[in-house]
């Protein structure tokens, strides 16, 4: 007695994923443009100072922990009498993926007056701990340190950055950054599916008000 050849089963396509179709690929750009320098101070005939900024930006959904996609270090180099604005040459912080709804990029800048370098590569090491870093608004009468996670679920709107205390594992920047000044710090964060071209406004005021910058940059996903 023959045997009937069996049918075989049809494979059925596998869902996909929504890394391969909800989910749209973005590009971010940041652009560090112009640094504008209102006063500047180095010490008692020191000069004109040696502003350093660190950009770091995070990817987060508000639930999982922050994660660092990218970071840039730009020393600005004074050369006239302030006030002055100080080009920069266009440096850009490059970011490029798949984002989901509710994902947003979370920019923090930290403006330090360099010294001896140590403090400059301490902070620039700490981008790499985000679970260590706990930032609160600078208006708050009451401080409320968060989590970049919690933080990033605050809207920003663009020009104006909000400038903000830092914790790094529950010391102030202030305190970490040895012979280096640190002068102050602004962040903002932005949807990462939202297509956008915005110009920010990041201002860094020194507790004494002896340095007061501002970074001039643009933020653009596409």
């Amino acid at each position: 007695m023959s045997k009937r050849p069996q049918k075989k089963k049809k494979t059925r396509p596998k869902p996909s994923s929504p890394a391969d179709s909800d989910m749209p690929r973005r590009r971010a750009r940041v652009i560090l443009e112009t640094l504008e320098v209102t006063r500047g101070h180095d010490g008692f005939l020191r000069g004109k100072p040696e502003p350093v900024l660190l950009v770091a930006a995070y990817r987060t959904n508000g639930v999982l922990p922050a994660s660092l996609v990218s970071r840039l270090l730009l020393r600005a180099r004074i050369e006239q009498d302030m006030p002055c604005r100080v080009e920069l040459a266009q440096r850009e912080l490059r970011y490029d993926a798949r984002f989901a709804d509710e994902e947003r990029l979370l920019l923090l800048v930290f403006a330090v007056e360099e010294n001896g370098g140590e403090g400059v590569a301490s902070l620039y090491a700490a981008f790499e701990n985000p679970g260590q870093l706990l930032i609160y608004d600078a208006s708050e009468a009451i401080p409320n340190p968060r989590t970049l996670e919690e933080w990033a679920k605050s809207e920003c709107s663009a020009p104006c950055a909000r400038p903000i205390e830092v914790l790094l594992a529950g010391s102030a920047l202030a305190e970490v950054t040895d012979s280096d000044q640190f002068i102050a710090a602004s962040a903002f964060s932005v949807f990462a599916q939202a297509r956008s071209d915005e110009a920010w406004r990041l201002p860094f005021l020194a507790r004494d008000a002896r340095n007061d910058w501002t970074l001039l940059l643009r933020m653009r996903i596409d």
